[in-house]
């Protein structure tokens, strides 16, 4: 009676570890905002038309004079830029990515610390074996914790450590290279 119970609880604790993490994917891959999923095909439907896709075009147009204009800007305020803050190449992905590795892992840490919590009360409660499930969720719960901190001090370690080159400055390229061939 005593080990089916265990096993019952092991089963509760397994499913509290791994169920969030399996309802938080499913539903990062669907399609659960609508606004956004109607504005692109409102917008795919608009390039269809030949008026979306002559206006299309003409935005297309503007994209590109704005952004030889910026580039031109950027080339003038490039050395200011570089002398004032060091360069730190992060793209919107990047930055995505660790915001949901942070979150993941805060997850798992306060799943951990549930199951630390139920397990003592049940522990405590009913004695016997449930001890030694305690004490095996507190091993994988220190563990967890130690393997944060060496992640967190490896971070800092490689804040310290690591320069990222700068990028190339931008320049306009009135003639195309020529290369110098022969004696």
């Amino acid at each position: 009676m005593t080990t089916l119970l265990v096993l019952v609880i092991l089963g509760l604790i397994w499913a509290a570890v791994l169920v969030p993490p399996y309802l938080q994917n499913r539903r990062e891959h669907r399609p659960g905002d609508s606004i956004a999923s109607f504005r692109h095909q409102l917008s795919v439907l608009e390039r269809a038309t030949p008026e979306g896709r002559a206006r299309s075009v003409a935005q297309l147009d503007a994209r590109r004079e704005w952004a030889a204009q910026r580039q031109s800007a950027q080339a003038v305020s490039y050395a200011a830029a570089t002398a004032t803050a060091p360069y730190r190449p992060a793209s919107r992905a990047a930055t995505v990515r660790t915001a949901s590795v942070r979150k993941r892992r805060r997850d798992v840490f306060l799943t951990l610390l549930g199951a630390v919590g139920v397990t003592f009360l049940l522990a405590f409660a009913m004695g016997g074996m449930v001890w030694m499930l305690h004490l095996l969720i507190d091993a994988a719960f220190v563990g967890y914790v130690a393997l944060l901190v060496k992640l967190q001090q490896e971070a800092a370690e490689k804040e310290i450590k690591v320069r990222f080159l700068e990028p190339a400055p931008l320049r306009a390229v009135e003639q195309p290279l020529l290369r110098r061939v022969g004696s």
